[in-house]
């Protein structure tokens, strides 16, 4: 495993040959229209192929209709829909199974990076095997700071993995990271087994710090488990580990 801190992009041009972009969505009506609009600019002002695999898993509000009017003005915009709601470490994984291009990335539908730092990050890849971004001067409530350094310190405790940020939604893969690791979580630890899998596989990592801001529209819909529930996800992916 390796890791190093800062990473940067050089040449003229757009710098990122392809890539495949996947973003889950439940219930986003309010903000998605922003993070789709967001994700394109930034996607064709750096790719020079590029699309953006919308996951929505079982949305009850306008969000399919939102991606579908996207696609209408965007054919690169596309909808991998899941019925009933499946959750996001389901959606993910339709996600990258459904990615076409060599490189692929992934984030939140909640507009709370900026995507086209994609680009600091797209270099490492030479290197790595994934690079993953980390929030600098995180922009959410208290509660979330305080649980998500929990999170980090459990995971990197049980399964033996050090991370800066583990559920950045900032993180970028070759395609072959998916070839070699092989999710199988259905519950809320997509990015520990991310991080798990790959050190288990040999595979290598970078970490980038990545801007961070504040959720305009919309609210949050990952669950946030007890510290009971997270030790149990933790010990049962260890054990699949074979640790």
């Amino acid at each position: 495993m390796t890791a190093v801190d800062e990473g940067s992009s050089s040449g003229r041009g757009k710098p990122i040959p392809e890539l495949s972009a996947v973003m889950p969505a439940y219930n986003e009506e309010e903000i998605l229209p922003i993070a789709i609009g967001e994700a394109v600019d930034a996607l064709e002002s750096q790719c020079e192929r590029w699309e953006l695999i919308v996951v929505d898993d079982g949305s009850t509000d306008r969000t399919p209709g939102i991606i579908a009017e996207q696609h209408e003005r965007d054919p690169r915009v596309w909808a991998a829909t899941q019925r009933p709601n499946q959750g996001y470490t389901k959606a993910l994984i339709r996600g990258f199974t459904e990615a076409r291009y060599g490189a692929i990335f992934y984030t939140d539908a909640d507009a709370q990076f900026d995507l086209n730092e994609i680009s600091r990050l797209y270099p490492l890849l030479a290197d790595h095997d994934m690079v993953a971004g980390y929030r600098i001067d995180r922009q959410d409530p208290w509660i979330r700071l305080l649980t998500s350094a929990t999170y980090n310190r459990l995971q990197s405790w049980v399964l033996g993995v050090t991370m800066r940020d583990v559920n950045c939604a900032f993180k970028l893969f070759r395609k072959s990271f998916f070839e070699k690791v092989h999710l199988s979580s259905d519950g809320f630890l997509i990015d520990a087994e991310l991080y798990a899998r790959a050190k288990r596989a040999g595979l290598s990592w970078a970490q980038v710090g990545v801007t961070h801001r504040p959720r305009e529209k919309g609210s949050t819909t990952v669950k946030l488990s007890t510290i009971t529930e997270t030790l149990r996800e933790l010990w049962r992916l260890r054990r699949s580990l074979g640790q």
